[in-house]
């Protein structure tokens, strides 16, 4: 090898300097034997079989799910690290991903630690402790500024629009945390297959009852109007089946549907039993039973036994179709009871209640699945004003719209048909707060895209305006999964929170729109607390019954503009985080309340504004088409 100069000694061009370039000359000619170099294959396999097996691996560490090369509804391998950079899509989808797989992991958590805590190992598992109860509290007795809870520091995906609508729930919710007597707040969850299972709802009474208090189970049917009814948190043996009519199929002329929607009979021989739960933290314990049944012309006998105890035999018969309610009080601990006809007649009945005298939540579950939002309506007025009087709510919840999806129609006549149904609910109680949670997201694919079906931001425009306009709070569920496209994501997530059918939710799902819906609820209640710091004590009760209303205060933490306010992530409490440290966050937005409490005269204000509002005629542009005229079928 020799070292030769360039011709050219300048120093010009790209090169700074003089060039030296290295003339390499070869000793003699390698014949090619048309062999490769030994190894040069095993090399080749052992790669491809490296790159096969991490491959997999994404597949099988649920911490790799992110680099997975394909998921369904995806187009074609790879497109979560190509396709949608070609597209321009890659960072608002990096995003969305992103705090869809928090969302995972933190149903994944829950599932998991409450898999855990059941170590029962089919025994029935010890019960919890229950707290104490304190003394009646004096009438001018200040409300206590509010304690921080770790709760405070998980972030809210989706505040609720109008949340000081809810001001009466929050007064009884307060009297329930302050462990005051008889301090029980009741809130009725009516919707479609979106809360069939008790998913969403058993999440939210987890979550309630752990934080304020367990007072039962609350409302069950007598029996399963469908496979999707079935609760969490009970013990629920049919052992004879009753005839049933639910309230979607207009089979009541009378409208007598019960609270739950649907009606049993039997003339003898049918027979079910419900108790207290097993295992869990919650529904351990009844202190009284209620059974919801009619008094009919001809009525029979409807035998019910609590334990071993000796049977109650209820007599139906009366003179004309009545409501009625049989109370039976037991000691508060772990019960059943059974209910059976016992012939003399037919007798027809709605449904039980558990409950406790102790301070707490109850969150009934009222899912009608495969019920268009108009099917309420099928209800007789003053029968379900009876019902729902007697069942003396807090918090009427309403969750429609997944099978309006399916209709034809326009949407000015769905908007006419929520604002009955609201009215007619409400008009059991008043005041009766209203809370509407907008439907879940529905996908639909094109080619092997999964996008939101059109409709679905249009329904729920829809029901904010209902809401809106009846003095209801709105909880905008679809935003808060993220919007468009969002139930492809929760569907290719890992583990999975959309179903295959793109309408519904998994249990993991289940568990992440019942803890949303509760972090909203937990910011209004905060707010709130602000607000009333400070009142008198009785100022609870009369907010709660609506002779007062709370005072209004100023910047309040939950009036915050909800616009923007999707997120996702999720920030769980540091480990052993004290109450000072929690307390931190919250503070300014308590002292702001007490002193807008301060300049409320006295803590006398004006009665709390009803929510019977007209919802407006309907415009030429609100008369678009509800669902393609071509849909069909029902989502549950």
């Amino acid at each position: 090898m020799a070292n030769k100069r360039p011709d050219n000694e300048a120093s010009d061009g790209l090169l700074d300097g003089n060039e030296v370039v290295h003339e390499v000359r070869l000793g003699g000619e390698r014949v090619d034997d048309g062999h490769y170099p030994r190894g040069t294959f095993r090399r080749t396999v052992s790669g491809m079989i490296t790159v096969v097996l991490l491959m997999i691996a994404t597949y099988a560490v649920p911490g790799l799910h992110w680099a997975q090369p394909w998921t369904p509804g995806e187009p074609v391998p790879f497109w979560n690290l190509v396709g949608r950079e070609i597209l321009g899509e890659g960072a608002a989808a990096a995003v969305a991903d992103d705090e869809t797989r928090a969302l995972a992991e933190l149903a994944r958590a829950e599932v998991e630690a409450e898999e855990a805590g059941d170590t029962s190992g089919g025994e029935e598992a010890p019960l919890p402790p229950e707290p104490a109860v304190r003394e009646p509290a004096a009438e001018d007795e200040p409300i206590p500024a509010y304690e921080a809870h770790p709760d405070d520091r998980l972030k809210v995906e989706r505040r609720l629009e109008n949340a000081a609508a809810l001001d009466p729930f929050y007064a009884a919710l307060t009297r329930s945390e302050l462990r005051l007597p008889g301090a029980v707040t009741r809130a009725i969850h009516y919707g479609d297959s979106a809360i069939g299972n008790d998913g969403i709802t058993g999440a939210i009474r987890a979550k309630m009852q752990a934080r304020f208090g367990d007072a039962g189970h609350g409302f069950h049917l007598l029996g399963q109007p469908n496979a999707s009814y079935r609760h969490q948190g009970v013990v629920f043996v049919e052992k004879a089946r009753f005839t049933l009519c639910f309230i979607i199929q207009g089979c009541r002329q009378d409208g007598h549907y019960g609270l739950g929607g649907t009606t049993f009979e039997s003339s003898g021989g049918a027979e079910v039993k419900i108790g207290t739960a097993t295992k869990g933290a919650q529904g351990r314990r009844a202190s009284r039973f209620e059974v919801w049944y009619a008094g009919v012309p001809l009525g029979g006998t409807l035998r019910a036994r609590v334990d071993e105890l000796e049977p109650v035999e209820i007599a139906t018969a009366a003179g004309g179709l009545e409501d009625r309610w049989e109370v039976i009080e037991v000691p508060d601990g772990e019960h059943s009871i059974s209910l059976r006809a016992a012939g003399g007649g037919k007798v027809r009945a709605y449904g039980v209640v558990l409950e406790r005298d102790v301070p707490g939540v109850v969150w009934d579950e009222l899912s009608q699945i495969g019920a268009l939002t108009r099917r309420m309506l099928n209800f007789d007025p003053e029968h379900i004003h009876r019902q729902i009087a007697r069942r003396d709510p807090d918090l009427l919840v309403l969750m429609f719209g997944g099978n309006d999806m399916n209709t034809k129609g326009t949407m000015a006549k769905y908007k006419s048909e929520m604002t009955e149904v609201i009215r007619l609910l409400r008009g059991g109680k008043t005041p009766l707060p209203c809370l509407i949670m907008a439907p879940l997201d529905h996908g639909e694919r094109e080619g092997q895209m999964i996008v939101t079906r059109s409709i679905v931001p249009r329904l729920v425009d829809a029901q904010r305006e209902v809401a809106a306009a009846e003095g209801c709070a709105f909880f905008d569920t679809y935003q808060a999964m993220g919007g468009e496209g969002s139930m492809g994501r929760w569907f290719r997530a890992t583990p999975k929170l959309g179903s295959g059918d793109l309408s519904h939710l998994t249990h993991h799902g289940h568990k992440v729109v019942g803890g949303m819906l509760y972090r909203a609820l937990m910011v209004g209640y905060r707010d709130f607390r602000g607000r009333v710091a400070g009142q008198p004590m009785k100022a609870l009760e009369a907010i709660a019954s609506g002779e007062a209303a709370a005072p209004s205060g100023e910047g309040g933490e939950a009036d915050a503009a909800t616009e923007g306010a999707t997120g996702a992530a999720v920030e769980a409490p540091e480990a052993g985080a004290s109450a000072a440290e929690v307390e931190e966050g919250v503070e300014a937005t308590a002292a702001a309340g007490r002193a807008a409490g301060a300049a409320a005269s006295g803590g006398e204000a004006a009665a709390a504004s009803g929510g019977e509002a007209a919802a407006g005629g309907a415009t030429a542009a609100e008369r678009d088409e509800v669902a393609p005229a071509d849909a069909a079928g029902t989502t549950g």
